[in-house]
């Protein structure tokens, strides 16, 4: 059992929730505009229900095998061999997505704070960052990711209620965007949205057994779902979706319209805090995940060693795309369109086997 010290159900949903949510403060909205015009704010949330129905799929696998991790559970039940091809698929696609994240976050903070320094620069400066906090361990992200969550959370309600005097009830329609087939099949497609949910069967292990598994689960989603959605209904009522398709980063555009006379203008400071420690925490949770994948397909007991040469693949990674438009229109929408093959399709197949193997916990390898 790969245990990583202990931490509560609100540690981890704190955790969870930013790691999904995060994605909002980026370029996320814009996308879904382009998608389905104004029907975003609900589009959204048909791929929060997608993502709660895949997500039954792991957990029924962790009920299956209690107080295990995702990567135990593979070997389990498809071998050595094949659970570790499809652990290590798993772990590479958490790298690959942080990295792009990253690279999102830096680019964007370059075009508004930071036009003079260059992409490596500031990557270093962030990587710099995830390092040390993985050198502390998974209890410790948790217990930071609850210290900050309220924070965020504070300062996100803060901006919403600032950018109610921008609001226009019309640009919210047409109400169907365009067309409700076409939102639908977003929603679907856009699951993957709310897949890095599914980093808790990395984690498993050190939860308190399958029905808090669940509980984070779901409530994660949820949670997730109504801020996405708020964010995306704050966009609409905001921009209308011609300039709407425009728009870089939503939220930023959302902050810096805020005028609420002498005292209350330009206060994107407040927004970069929580665009700063948000991402920070969504790039460090993705990138642990991976760790913990690779030094359980190869028997690491020490992951320290390991953080180094991860971070700097990370790094490598993230200088892939050679601008932020090849970044936002097309890395970033192959991790929101085909990211739910990653996180959900190897637990649904593993539990599959399972049912036809009929295996369960507490049985050794075949």
């Amino acid at each position: 059992m790969q245990k990583e010290g202990n931490f509560g159900y609100r540690e981890a949903i704190s955790m969870m929730v930013i790691t999904i949510v995060i994605k909002s403060f980026f370029s996320s909205p814009t996308a879904e505009t382009k998608l389905v015009g104004t029907a975003s704010w609900y589009m959204t949330l048909i791929s929060a229900l997608t993502a709660s129905f895949l997500f039954i799929f792991q957990y029924l696998l962790i009920k299956r095998f209690p107080n295990l991790s995702i990567m135990e559970i593979s070997d389990n039940v498809l071998g050595k061999v094949f659970g570790s091809i499809s652990s290590l698929s798993v772990g590479a696609f958490f790298i690959f997505t942080a990295s792009i994240d990253m690279r999102e976050f830096v680019e964007v903070m370059k075009i508004f704070v930071l036009p003079e320094s260059p992409p490596s620069f500031i990557m270093v400066i962030f990587t710099l960052s995830v390092v040390a906090l993985s050198f502390m361990g998974l209890e410790t992200i948790a217990r930071f990711s609850r210290f900050i969550v309220y924070v965020l959370g504070a300062g996100f309600l803060t901006v919403i209620f600032m950018s109610f005097s921008n609001f226009e009830a019309y640009r919210m329609y047409p109400i169907l965007g365009y067309g409700i087939n076409k939102t639908i099949i977003a929603g679907f497609v856009r699951s993957s949205f709310y897949g890095t949910v599914t980093v808790l069967g990395v984690f498993a292990a050190s939860l308190q057994g399958p029905n808090e598994f669940r509980r984070i689960g779901f409530t994660s989603i949820f949670i997730s779902g109504i801020v996405a959605s708020v964010t995306a209904l704050s966009f609409t009522l905001t921009f209308s979706y011609t300039v709407g398709h425009e728009i870089i980063s939503p939220m930023y555009a959302l902050t810096s319209m805020v005028d609420l006379g002498g005292f209350f203008q330009r206060i994107e400071p407040l927004f970069l805090f929580l665009w700063n420690f948000g991402t920070f925490i969504e790039v460090t949770v993705l990138f642990y995940a991976a760790v913990m994948i690779y030094c359980h397909v190869f028997k690491i007991s020490d992951k320290r060693p390991v953080i180094l040469p991860m971070t700097i693949l990370m790094y490598g990674i993230s200088l892939i795309p050679d601008s932020l438009n090849q970044t936002i229109n097309l890395w970033v929408p192959f991790l929101r369109e085909w990211g739910w093959i990653f996180y959900f399709l190897p637990s649904i197949l593993v539990f599959i086997v399972s049912i036809i193997r009929k295996k369960k916990g507490g049985e050794k390898n075949a």
